[in-house]
C-alpha cells in the first residue's frame, strides 16, 4: 500500500518533470547551446565519453563552454533523476543514445537535441510511475547499491528526497537564464 509520503514525493517528481519539459520546449534554438554561466577548466581537461582529451583547442573550448549550456544542464538533471529513480536496478544505464559515462568528470557528450531530452523526460516519467506505484517503506529504507553514487551512505528514500530538490533546481536555472534573455516559457 502506498503511503501518503510516497504519494507526495511521486507527485513532486511529476511536477518537476513537467517543469523541465516546459523549459526545454521554451528554449529557443539559438540559446540551446548557450552557456548559462562561466565554466573554468580548473578541474582538468574536457574529454570525450571514452576519456580521451580533445586534440583541437577550439573543440576543447566549445566543449568546456557546453558544461554550462541549457541542454547540458537539463541533461545533467535528467541523468541523475533517472539514476535515482532506477537506483535499485542492478543493470541500470540511461536509455540510448545517452551513455553512463556522460556524467564522468569533465566529459561533455555530443550535444543532445531537444527531442532527445524530451524523450528522456518521458522516460523519467515512466521510471517514476514504475517506482512509486508500489514503493514500500522497507524498499525506501534499503541502502543504495554499490554502482550508485550514494552507495554506503544513503537509503533509496533519502536519495529520492534529494532528487526532489535537484531536478527543480536545474529547471529553475534554465528558466532564470531564459528570462534573463527575454524569453518567456508557455506558462509565464
Amino acid at each position: 500500500m502506498t503511503t501518503i509520503w510516497v504519494s507526495a514525493v511521486a507527485a513532486q517528481y511529476r511536477l518537476s518533470l513537467d517543469e523541465m519539459e516546459i523549459v526545454l520546449r521554451g528554449c529557443p534554438d539559438e540559446l540551446w547551446e548557450a552557456s548559462m554561466w562561466e565554466v573554468s577548466a580548473d578541474g582538468g581537461p574536457v574529454t570525450d565519453p571514452d576519456g580521451r582529451p580533445f586534440d583541437d583547442p577550439a573543440v576543447s573550448e566549445r566543449k568546456l563552454r557546453a558544461q554550462g549550456a541549457v541542454w547540458r544542464t537539463a541533461y545533467h538533471a535528467l541523468f541523475f533523476t533517472d539514476a535515482d529513480l532506477s537506483a535499485m536496478e542492478t543493470d541500470w544505464a540511461p536509455p540510448a543514445p545517452f551513455s553512463p559515462h556522460d556524467e564522468d568528470w569533465y566529459v561533455v557528450p555530443p550535444t543532445y537535441s531537444r527531442e532527445q531530452l524530451l524523450g528522456y523526460v518521458d522516460h523519467c516519467r515512466r521510471q517514476a510511475d514504475k517506482l512509486f506505484a508500489d514503493l514500500t517503506d522497507d524498499q525506501g529504507a534499503a541502502q543504495l547499491p554499490m554502482w550508485h553514487r550514494g552507495a554506503g551512505t544513503d537509503s533509496l528514500a533519502r536519495q529520492l528526497v534529494v532528487g526532489v530538490y535537484h531536478l527543480p533546481l536545474h529547471s529553475a536555472q534554465v528558466r532564470t537564464f531564459l528570462r534573463s534573455q527575454g524569453v518567456r516559457c508557455a506558462d509565464d
